[in-house]
C-alpha cells in the first residue's frame, strides 16, 4: 500500500510526512492525525528528503495483511475457541454447557483484545511495521 505526501519536518534521520488519507489509509490506523486533521507519519529519511519535498511512502502488503489478521481474525478464533472449551468443560463437570460456553467465549474474547494490545505495542517498537520512503514525485 503506497501513499503520496509532503515532508513537513526533518529530525536527524527521520522525516515527518503529511498526506491526504485515502479510504484504505484511514482504516489502517498506522498513521496519526495532525492538528489540522491531516494524516502524518514518521518515516526513516533514506532518500535524504528536505522539508517541502513530495515523496511516496509504502507499507508492504504482507505487513498490512498480518496486522489485519491480528486485529480481526485473532479475536474471532479465540472467541470460538473459548466457547468450544467452555462447552467441553461444562459437559465434563456436569454443568450447563451453554453457560460455560458463553463464559469461556467472553474470557477468551477479553484475552484476545489484551493480546492485540500487547502485539500492537510490540509492533510499534519494531521497524518492520514502519512505512518506508520509496521515491520522490
Amino acid at each position: 500500500m503506497s501513499e503520496k505526501g509532503v515532508v513537513v519536518s526533518v529530525h536527524g534521520n527521520q522525516a515527518i510526512i503529511e498526506m491526504e488519507a485515502s479510504k484504505d489509509c484511514e482504516a489502517c490506523g498506522a498513521c496519526r492525525y495532525s492538528r489540522e486533521g491531516r494524516m502524518v507519519t514518521p518515516v526513516a529519511n533514506i532518500l535524504r528528503a528536505k522539508v517541502g519535498d513530495s515523496v511516496e511512502i509504502e507499507i508492504e502488503p504482507r505487513v498490512v495483511l498480518a496486522a489485519a489478521a491480528i486485529v480481526y481474525i485473532l479475536p474471532i478464533v479465540l472467541f470460538f475457541t473459548g466457547y468450544t472449551i467452555g462447552i467441553w468443560v461444562g459437559r465434563f463437570l456436569g454443568v450447563d454447557p451453554n453457560l460455560l460456553g458463553v463464559a469461556g467465549a467472553m474470557i477468551f474474547l477479553v484475552l484476545s483484545y489484551t493480546s492485540v494490545r500487547y502485539l500492537d505495542k510490540r509492533a510499534r517498537l519494531s521497524r518492520r511495521y514502519e512505512p518506508k520512503m520509496i521515491s520522490f514525485f
